[in-house]
């Protein structure tokens, strides 16, 4: 736990790092929320029933909407999905930035580097995110196949509330499937910055082998900062239960709070990322095994035999 404190302390003494990830986290929702903003301005057709909103969720102020303006709304479904991968590839872009920051020793963070890392290891850690995506797939894959096929097996033979939990049991052993294969990743990013690795699949099984020898320090501490990510989001509720939004006063509270709630999850990224770095450091790597030498048996030479040359001279014997 004592790693855990010390990365903290070195991500929040990155506040200019974390400024400039939240700036492009914002920058990516605005290109997301003004194109909806202005569309559900004009489709709205001044009507008040978007104001209940506030109060919670109604699927039939939804509903109507979504019959009236379809049309004019699916654009922007489009325009969302392309910004998620591009969020997805500027999460792959920076790891190597993030990396370099908690390999340096010197407390400035210069965004000149941090750009060059960036660029330098992109290529590496998108065949690694790739890598990583089949293996989610493939592991978080099969289980959910096997609960749908266990679900369609029981329906008759359990009541509702047993097919509930056979479906939690097989949920949770996806989410910790997908978990630990995203831990891996990124112990294997971290191996690909401080060894120079190139291969992506190599990386991935070392990385492998490095957290199953070592579960407690790495996918424990990686289960610690999803926990602390999960009672973030649980705070936000909490919040946003109390607070009614009921006027501008509220709204721009409750804004504040969201936008708190985007830092947070930044720097907690970071703070993953710096703690797998830190703990790879610290433990024991695996001792490559040394093939033995196949010993090569000598080849004899046979000796020439001196041959005179009276002997020379006679005919051969048949």
């Amino acid at each position: 736990m004592n790693t855990l404190f010390v990365t903290l302390r070195q991500t929040l003494g990155s506040p200019r790092l974390l400024w400039l990830l939240y700036g492009i986290t914002l920058v990516l929702g605005l290109l997301a929320a003004l194109p909806f903003y202005n569309t559900l301005k004009v489709e709205d057709q001044n009507s008040l029933a978007f104001l209940n909103l506030l109060n919670g969720f109604d699927y039939t102020i939804y509903s109507d909407f979504m019959h009236r303006s379809e049309r004019a709304i699916n654009p922007l479904f489009s325009v969302g999905r392309w910004l998620g991968g591009l969020y997805i590839f500027l999460s792959v872009f920076v790891a190597g930035g993030i990396l370099l920051r908690f390999s340096q020793t010197r407390p400035r963070f210069d965004i000149g580097m941090f750009w060059q890392a960036c660029s330098q290891y992109v290529g590496r850690f998108l065949r690694l995110f790739g890598v990583s995506f089949l293996f989610v797939l493939a592991g978080g894959g099969l289980w959910l196949v096997l609960g749908t096929l266990i679900h369609i097996a029981l329906e008759d033979k359990f009541t509702e509330r047993g097919l509930f939990w056979v479906g939690a049991s097989f949920f949770a052993l996806f989410a910790l499937t997908v978990t630990f294969i995203l831990c891996i990743g990124d112990y294997a990013k971290v191996l690909m910055f401080r060894e120079d690795e190139r291969g992506a699949l190599r990386a991935f099984g070392r990385a492998g082998r490095l957290v199953l020898r070592n579960p407690g320090k790495t996918y424990g501490l990686y289960l610690v900062m999803i926990l602390t990510g999960t009672g973030l989001f649980g705070m936000y509720f909490l919040i946003d239960e109390a607070i009614t939004m009921n006027g501008w006063l509220t709204i721009l509270l409750m804004l504040v709070v969201q936008q708190s709630l985007v830092f947070a999850r930044v720097g907690l990224k970071v703070w993953s990322l710096g703690t797998a770095y830190a703990i790879y450091g610290i433990l024991p790597k695996p001792v490559p095994v040394v093939r033995p030498m196949v010993k090569q048996e000598a080849v004899v030479e046979p000796t020439p035999i001196a041959v005179s040359e009276e002997e020379k001279s006679q005919p051969p014997v048949d």
